[in-house]
């Protein structure tokens, strides 16, 4: 790992109460319309694995629609959060784990964006490796120029990196992927821009 991602890390396990306190409970907006999209179609005994749970909002919106979910994150915190909770989670690190399994969705909100330019294509590359036939990636960007360190929410540093959609769609293309969707959205978070992509593997 980078010292950026462990750095991040760090912040996401040493203020999870701060994270879960100044998160929003409910799936709306475009965030609940991008999940709707990537589970479009997908048949009731999909394999769905969510990177970066946090304390479950999303993976709990995923259930609501039927769908079983497996919960992960790399921050321990989160995935003692999730257990108590009553999820049942692991720890999983998407730059160091091996996924160990193929699956047809993976959904990553809010966690692609702590990648520096260096990484993301690996992990785009690592995602579609793990994918069935015809299976998406689901993940969200913040929109925007450069990279950058915010104390926001947490009280501790966060490494994020921006994207804009074109360099974005030429790394899926890299990373071997059939098609996909970007869809720039404003929200009602701190950060407005953000970039909701489903990327489909061949």
């Amino acid at each position: 790992m980078t010292g950026a991602n462990e750095a991040t890390l760090r912040a996401y396990d040493d203020h999870v109460r701060a994270y879960v306190e100044g998160t929003a409970h409910e799936v709306g907006g475009a965030p609940r319309d991008w999940i709707d999209r990537a589970l479009d179609g997908l048949p009731a005994t999909a394999r769905i694995i969510e990177i970066g749970s946090a304390f479950g909002r999303d993976a709990a919106y995923v259930a609501s629609k039927n769908f079983a979910v497996e919960c992960t994150d790399a921050a321990s915190g989160f995935v003692a959060e999730l257990r108590a909770r009553g999820f049942d989670a692991r720890q999983f690190n998407l730059l160091t784990d091996d996924f160990g399994a193929t699956y047809d969705l993976i959904l990553a909100n809010a966690v692609l964006l702590h990648f520096n330019r260096e990484d993301l294509p690996r992990v785009l590359a690592k995602a579609r490796a793990a994918l069935n036939p015809g299976g998406r990636l689901a993940f969200s960007l913040k929109g925007g120029e450069g990279e950058g360190w915010s104390s926001a929410k947490l009280g501790a540093p966060r490494y994020f990196c921006y994207w804009r959609a074109e360099p974005l769609a030429a790394l899926l293309a890299g990373a071997g992927f059939a098609r996909w969707s970007i869809v720039e959205a404003q929200t009602n978070r701190a950060h407005a821009d953000w970039i909701f992509t489903i990327a489909t593997a061949p």
